[in-house]
Formats: C-alpha cells, structure tokens, sequence
C-alpha cells in the first residue's frame, strides 16, 4: 500500500475531512489531495507529525507494520546509532552517482528529489536484484540501502556488493534500526546507517 493510500485510510477512520487534517498540520487541502492521490509526497520532516496526527506508528505509516523482526526489541535514536558507526560529520560534495535502492516508491523520489537538489546524479532500484544489476552496468559513488524488502532484502544485498564492491560506500537507510541490526550492518560493511524517519542532513552529511 502506497503511503497517500495509507493516509487516505486512516484520515477516513478517524472520520476527518482534508480541510480538518490541513488545518491540523498547518498545510493546504491541496496539499493533502495531492498525499492521497500519489501526486506528492509529505516532506520527510512532516512524517512524525502526520503519523502522530493519525494515531498511529511512523512505520506503519511507512508501511512497514507487519515488521515481526522489531516488535520486541528496542529501536535506536540517529545519535546511539553514530556512537556505534563512529560517525565524524564530513564535508558535502555534490555531484556524486548515487543509487536509491527502496522498495517504497514515494521514499525512492522524496531521496531522489533531495540528491538531486544536492547537485547529485539519482539512479533508483526496488529490491536487491535490481540494484545488482545496476551496479554490473553503472559506476556508483554510493548506495543508499532499505533494509526490509522483497526479492532480496538489504542484508543480503549489502553482503552481495561488498563481495564484488568493497570501496563503494553504502549507507543503510531503515526503519529497523535495532542495535542487532545496526552492528550487523556495520559488520557486512556499511559506511553509516540512517534511521527512517530522518532528517535530510542526516543523509547528505552522511555521504561525505
């Protein structure tokens, strides 16, 4: 389910109209039509906010609520996160070859439209096995990974790229931000790992 469907939903189990989610979010009726509709999408910093509004988590409104894997285990904050990665903020260099690889249509554009403001070039894959098949035929910089994805997950397909590309840098881009997870990925070989929802320096800071 697309997230303008997702809002779509539960805006109407809560029996509110566009006019009264707008002028609860400080946004147009527009605006609203256009999550709805699938013209636009919110801003990454609206989605905490949205989420709260609908009374329900930021990841099952990212669609992600049959996520079995973190019911029960404790999510990170974007500062725990770094003190395991060891992040040291660098200095943003656009013009980079990145590909977005998300199985959500909306994340995939929302990071696209925020690379490319960036001055960089965006190439975008569903699952892992497109973002192989990319990488066989393309010169990436960097590669923005989902974990939680059909056909291959993002574990898998980080193990796979760092098999046959181990100076590409890879940023983990998820809502799974255990600690089991975050370590694991460290491990496999990631360059930095960013929790959904997030903040759009997080990423380009995380790029340098």
């Amino acid at each position: 389910m697309m997230i303008g469907e997702i809002i779509k939903k539960y805006r109407l189990e809560r029996k509110l109209t566009q006019e009264e989610m707008a002028e609860a979010l400080h946004i147009t009726p527009q605006a609203v039509s256009r999550w709805e509709t699938g013209i636009s999408y919110p801003d990454v910093t609206m989605l905490p906010k949205l989420a709260k509004y609908l009374h329900i988590s930021t990841d099952k409104l990212l669609g992600c609520e049959n996520n079995e894997i973190i019911e029960h285990q404790e999510i990170l904050n974007q500062s725990q996160i770094d003190s395991i990665f060891d992040y040291i903020p660098g200095k943003k260099t656009p013009g980079r070859k990145v590909l977005v690889v998300d199985d959500a249509e909306f994340m995939r554009n929302i990071l696209t439209d925020i690379l490319s403001t960036e001055g960089h070039n965006v190439l975008q894959a569903k699952n892992g096995l497109e973002c192989i098949d990319i990488l066989k035929k393309e010169t990436v910089d960097i590669c923005i990974l989902d974990l939680n994805m059909p056909v291959m997950n993002g574990m898998e397909t980080l193990e796979k790229i760092r098999e046959s590309y181990p100076s590409l840098k890879i940023i983990i881009l998820s809502v799974e931000s255990t600690e089991e997870n975050v370590r694991k990925t460290l491990l496999l070989g990631a360059n930095g790992f960013v929790a959904k929802p997030f903040q759009q320096n997080s990423i380009l800071e995380r790029m340098c």
